[in-house]
């Protein structure tokens, strides 16, 4: 995605071939939206398909993990918005070429 690297299998991010420390549950949103570019997903969405059904907890951790995603990315790549947030659905991830 232009300047960003996704490895799946290292879980691994780069942006500019500079690593981006994730959390594991930072990566997995990453994962998920990345795999589903222009697909918009519900908080409630990723917070089922990371956490799974029976976790406690709620969808509003979403906006936080998002929020430190993309205040890890601006640091490298403050140009570039790779994360969009749907006002009142969720979050997509922007077809980036």
């Amino acid at each position: 995605f232009k300047k960003l690297t996704v490895d799946l299998k290292g879980r691994q991010i780069q942006i500019n071939n500079i690593p981006v420390i994730l959390t594991k549950r930072e990566f997995d949103i990453i994962e998920l939206l990345s795999l589903h570019p222009g697909q918009v997903f519900s908080k409630e969405q990723i917070y089922e398909k990371i956490w799974g059904y029976d976790a406690e907890g709620d969808s509003s951790n979403i906006t936080e993990h998002v929020k430190k995603i993309r205040a890890k990315f601006n640091v490298i790549d403050p140009n570039t918005q790779y994360i969009s947030t749907i006002w009142g659905i969720g979050y997509r991830w922007d077809k980036i070429k």
